[in-house]
């Protein structure tokens, strides 16, 4: 029985990672379809609003928290942060589409939902080292190269996987309250100023500390900066927390979407 099933088991894997890779590539087709501009905006636009950030912090004489660049110390916070607002809320939109899904039969939901998802981490990815190579061949900062990588692979790692199991959370109340969207997109704006983007949490006094360290947006950054920084404070971080918000979150939304899935295409 055993020697059955793996097989079975194996061969529907080959088959569900097929449908995503085309998924991917239909949706990167699509985008470079629509426009070629609009695709490179997308794919910079973390890279526009840091050097927006960067304009305005000059402007008014702020220095960073940690470390002798500005710039270095923004970009490993915005990272962190864009990896789980862009994931999670590509993630949600694909949730909610169905018409794919409908013409398709091999094609589910969860399967666009992946193929969004895993653009969208490639292409954080790209964006990640052509921000970190440009501060540090141009702009001349050689901080720029992470001293230890795997924690830079990690924390961006931990942030996908949260913004996966959120996105299909987020997706499944979307897809029975239609201006979900708009409240999660307010909320995830919000974060940008509570995940510790802007500042080092450790030097915040510790009535604020105790609210932030509830944030695990705040953890991932927290994550990602001890790969540039070797003596970056670490007091608050808890990757065991974030990693189950990751895990907690996944599971929560596959049972959701499980048990929910003829409600949810019932509400349409």
């Amino acid at each position: 029985m055993t020697a059955i099933v793996a097989p079975r088991f194996g061969s529907a894997l080959a088959v569900q990672a097929r449908v995503v890779v085309s998924l991917m590539l239909r949706e990167m087709r699509m985008h470079a379809k629509h426009s070629r501009l609009s695709y490179l905006l997308e794919l910079l636009e973390p890279v526009l609003q840091l050097t927006m950030m960067l304009a305005v912090f000059s402007a008014i004489g702020r220095r960073p928290d940690f470390g002798t660049s500005m710039f270095l110390f923004l970009g490993t916070g915005m990272i962190p942060y864009f990896t789980f607002v862009h994931i999670s809320s590509r993630a949600m939109g694909a949730l909610r589409s169905t018409s794919l899904a409908r013409n398709l039969p091999l094609v589910k939901p969860l399967d666009l939902m992946l193929a969004r998802a895993f653009l969208e981490i490639l292409q954080l990815a790209i964006v990640m080292i052509v921000l970190f190579g440009f501060i540090y061949f141009v702009i001349g900062v050689r901080d720029a190269r992470p001293i230890q990588p795997l924690n830079a692979v990690g924390a961006f790692a931990a942030a996908a996987l949260m913004a996966i199991g959120v996105g299909i959370v987020n997706g499944i109340i979307g897809s029975f309250f239609r201006l979900w969207a708009v409240v999660y997109g307010v909320f995830a704006r919000s974060l940008l100023f509570l995940s510790a983007v802007f500042y080092v949490p450790d030097y915040m006094p510790k009535q604020i500390r105790d609210w932030l360290v509830w944030n695990p947006v705040l953890h991932a950054v927290e994550w990602f900066r001890t790969a540039f920084f070797l003596t970056y404070p670490t007091v608050i971080l808890d990757k065991g927390y974030l990693l189950s918000w990751g895990i907690g979150s996944i599971f929560l939304g596959l049972i959701l979407e499980r048990a929910l899935r003829r409600r949810r295409v019932a509400a349409r």
